[in-house]
């Protein structure tokens, strides 16, 4: 309680008549006081003494100095006195700016937050980002999956490609019966109707990446319309080959809305893809639908996700690992890191605890 009066007198000593007799009645029991209450008769002295630079504050502030440098062992109490002594000694008015100094106005800035920070929270709103006012990354303290024992035929493919790209998690569209063209790359339609896949391709991936799941194969084309994609694999890695993706919910589904952009000077077809585990099991529902690419044609489809048994162990993360091949090249591997709220459905909430011992994904659902 007295720190707080001996603050209040010092911060207005120039508006109290009697400033000096009130710090002095402190002063007589200086030694015995404790250590905050000592800190804050120092500063509140030398405050008088700028301010009120008279006989009385002038034998208080040397009474105070040498109790508070020769008659204490309190470290913290002696350093500052020290450098009040020096900046006093030295250039009183420099000692004046730093002692005296403005202070900020106090004010609530909870209500001035930047409109990109605003709409990432609402897109986080039952995470622990809109409840500190922080991004998502600023709780992240890997931004990128160690290499996994299981996984080093996914790691150590020797002839394909690797890109990684943090993609957003925005909203798609409903999937349609035409193919889109982006517009980014120049189209050019073919001549002719594509024909149609005769018969699935054999599997030429096997068991890759370690699933149990199947492979999905081509199957007659779906294509959707929406905002431009991340790109996930630029045309400089996949010898040509683009491909733009991110996860996106519509009607309570989740896909994977995902564009191939043809930047070679052949057809490209027989497209096949896989995920590797993940923390949510998260795997391909159905067939992967893209027609024949002709030389710079694209085509934009939606993959169905749906939830397996397919978990990967370790810590959790938003981290999907891919594979994509072609019956004209090698298998391309690329990173897509979704965004949570992704699995918050319109109508239901979905609540997704980790079951660490098992490493096991729990979906429910509460209306």
């Amino acid at each position: 309680m007295n720190q707080r009066l001996i603050w209040i007198i010092g911060e207005y000593a120039e508006r109290i008549d009697n400033a000096d007799e009130l710090l002095e009645s402190f002063l007589d029991t200086f030694p015995e006081e404790p250590a905050l209450v000592q800190l804050q008769l120092l500063t509140a002295t030398v405050k008088l003494f700028l301010k009120k630079p008279t006989e009385g504050p002038q034998q208080m502030i040397q009474a105070v100095l040498n109790n508070a440098t020769v008659e204490t062992d309190n470290p913290d109490l002696r350093d500052r006195a020290y450098i009040y002594w020096r900046l006093l000694s030295t250039d009183p008015e420099a000692a004046k700016d730093v002692v005296l100094a403005e202070k900020p106005v106090i004010s609530d800035d909870s209500n001035q937050l930047d409109s990109s920070l605003l709409d990432e929270l609402l897109a986080n709103i039952s995470t622990l980002s809109s409840v500190y006012h922080k991004p998502p990354e600023a709780f992240v303290s890997r931004v990128k999956a160690a290499p996994r024992v299981d996984d080093e035929e996914f790691a150590d493919a020797g002839e394909t490609g690797y890109s990684e790209s943090p993609s957003q998690g925005l909203d798609g569209a409903s999937p349609s019966s035409s193919t889109g063209n982006s517009s980014n790359v120049p189209v050019k339609q073919p001549a002719a109707a594509a024909p149609a896949v005769a018969a699935p391709i054999p599997d030429l991936l096997g068991d890759l990446m370690g699933l149990d799941n199947a492979l999905v194969l081509v199957d007659e084309p779906t294509a959707s319309s929406g905002p431009p994609l991340p790109v996930v694999l630029p045309s400089t890695t996949g010898q040509g080959l683009q491909i733009s993706a991110q996860l996106v919910r519509r009607d309570g589904q989740i896909y994977y809305d995902i564009s191939f952009e043809n930047g070679t000077q052949g057809v490209l077809d027989g497209f096949m893809i896989q995920f590797n585990k993940n923390t949510f099991g998260l795997a391909a529902g159905g067939p992967l639908q893209v027609p024949p690419l002709q030389p710079g044609s694209s085509a934009r489809t939606l993959l169905a996700m749906v939830f397996s048994q397919n978990v990967s162990p370790g810590a959790p993360n938003l981290l999907l690992q891919v594979a994509v091949k072609n019956n004209q090249q090698p298998v391309w591997y690329f990173s897509d890191k979704g965004s949570l709220h992704v699995f918050f459905g319109e109508g239901n909430l979905y609540l997704m605890t980790m079951n660490f011992q098992k490493n096991t994904p729990i979906l429910s659902s509460a209306a």
